[in-house]
């Protein structure tokens, strides 16, 4: 969490520090990552940096938590018709949600994509930061399928959810497998399709 330093800046010098930070969180793995690189963009002294963070981890933190934070706006509207709906299509709505997301914010989507391959460790710190949010926003959605009668009653709740939190990361993985030139399309679709079949059917 920035210090309060930080947040007594003004907006316009927030918003170009966190501007650059973006640039290059996009740009780089965090282990290259820079502070002098975003200093020297954002015109700021690296003593300040350190007057607004504790370092970078710190910094990449916040920025995911803005990330995530974003992300839930576009994923609120689909949630809000989940009454309306079956669990497996409000699930398909949910995820087409995030998927736009990633197509309208391409530099987020990018931090994303690099910080599912980052090997420092830090991934785990981020999890166990963000996974308990993703968690209980899948667990509700399951909680309505229940109520609806589109989900099992005896299910381990959290257990469905943090499998299907894996899986659905796993098929991401899968698709820039093969698209990999691509990058974030609706193309998305046709694998979590599958997914979603995988989870409404079975595999018997």
């Amino acid at each position: 969490m920035p210090k309060q330093t930080f947040f007594n800046l003004p907006e316009e010098k927030r918003e170009r520090i966190l501007g650059e930070a973006v640039a290059e969180f996009k740009d780089y793995d965090y282990d290259v990552a820079s502070i002098n690189r975003i200093v020297e963009r954002s015109g700021i002294s690296k003593g300040s940096f350190y007057q607004y963070f504790k370092d970078k981890e710190d910094l990449y933190l916040h920025i995911m938590s803005i990330i995530g934070e974003k992300k839930i706006q576009y994923l609120t509207p689909s949630m809000m018709n989940f009454a309306e709906v079956n669990f497996y299509d409000a699930l398909r709505e949910m995820y087409r949600a995030g998927i736009e997301f990633a197509l309208e914010n391409p530099d987020y989507a990018e931090i994303g994509n690099r910080m599912m391959k980052d090997t420092s460790g830090l991934l785990q710190k981020i999890r166990e930061t963000f996974t308990p949010k993703g968690d209980d926003m899948f667990i509700a959605l399951l909680q309505k399928g229940q109520e609806n009668g589109d989900v099992r009653a005896d299910l381990d709740l959290r257990l469905v959810a943090k499998i299907m939190i894996g899986m659905q990361i796993s098929v991401v993985e899968y698709y820039f497998e093969k698209h990999q030139d691509e990058g974030y399309s609706m193309k998305i679709m046709e694998e979590l399709d599958k997914f979603f079949d995988l989870i409404r059917n079975g595999i018997s």
